[in-house]
């Protein structure tokens, strides 16, 4: 195993300190699965086309009208749930 050290947000970084043993063992098995899996480069490239049309000011309701996707399931899938 090695260590590394990524660049996160304050609040991120507060959020991984108050975790247990185990939740940090689920999102190092994430991590993993993120960058060895295939379909990790499938949401590397979905979330750069987010943040483009993000910057282009497609609004989260455009985008589902023009994928045909629920807005509850776009919120979802955003992590935008309220």
């Amino acid at each position: 195993m090695k260590t590394i050290s990524l660049e996160v947000s304050e609040k991120t970084a507060e959020a991984i300190k108050r975790m247990s043993k185990d939740e940090l063992e689920k999102l190092k098995e994430k991590v993993e699965l993120y960058v060895s899996n295939p379909a990790g480069e499938l949401f590397a490239a979905m979330d750069d086309a987010a943040e483009y049309a993000k910057q282009k000011g497609l609004t989260p309701e455009k985008l589902a009208e023009i994928l045909e996707i629920d807005m509850d399931e776009m919120n979802r899938t955003l992590g935008l749930e309220k």
